[in-house]
């Protein structure tokens, strides 16, 4: 693991944080080598939604999950599930009937479980909107207080100025503009609760490995 996620990542712990990364390369690969693996320990279940966005995510993850079992809440057409173990299956329709179903298996967790939103969810709650807030708090509610969540996103949209209010911290991930190795990103973490607010740092992405 790199050094900067070295000193991250074990703070995450009981903590909701978003991952804001337009990247899909380096999500992927930090789903797959930084975090799933740094809670091994514990029951981690992967929300997911539609096929057609999650599709690339499954054959990056091919040979990468290594012996880590993986729980999957998967909205879609098909109950088959590519990646993990089908832990729940919602068919994928209306969203605000999608966002009910959801909330009835989010309340199966537990408190020691971590629960990671792929990317594709992001697309669902841009689907919910604005008029569906009452799901999007109803869904964030319902889970254990001390789960720890991580949610991973392309971009921040305008529904996500009041998603964001629903975590603890917020990680940006971009590319560094000033180095001549495009394979440089920046991250800027920011905490909702410390007083230290913003800390930065970089990585960089060398032969498929973050270093």
């Amino acid at each position: 693991m790199s050094d900067v996620f070295d000193k991250i990542i074990p703070s995450l712990k009981g903590l909701r944080t978003r991952i804001v990364c337009p990247h899909p390369f380096v999500r992927d690969l930090l789903l797959t080598q930084i975090i799933i693996p740094s809670f091994s320990n514990c029951r981690i279940f992967l929300m997911i939604y539609s096929e057609a966005l999650y599709r690339r995510f499954v054959k990056f993850s091919e040979n990468r999950l290594g012996d880590v079992e993986l729980y999957v809440i998967k909205v879609g057409k098909r109950p088959e599930c590519h990646v993990g173990r089908l832990f729940a299956f919602v068919e994928q329709g209306d969203p605000r009937r999608e966002a009910n179903d959801l909330i009835r298996v989010l309340d199966k967790l537990r408190s020691e479980d971590v629960l990671i939103m792929h990317s594709s969810m992001g697309f669902f709650f841009e689907l919910l909107g604005d008029d569906n807030v009452r799901e999007i708090l109803e869904m964030f509610s319902i889970l254990p207080p001390d789960i720890t969540l991580i949610g991973f996103k392309s971009r921040e949209r305008t529904v996500d100025s009041l998603i964001n209010e629903l975590y603890d911290v917020i990680i940006r991930i971009e590319k560094d503009e000033n180095m001549l190795n495009e394979n440089y990103y920046t991250i800027t973490v920011e905490w909702t609760f410390k007083d230290y607010s913003i800390e930065f740092g970089r990585f960089r992405v060398k032969e498929g490995k973050i270093i």
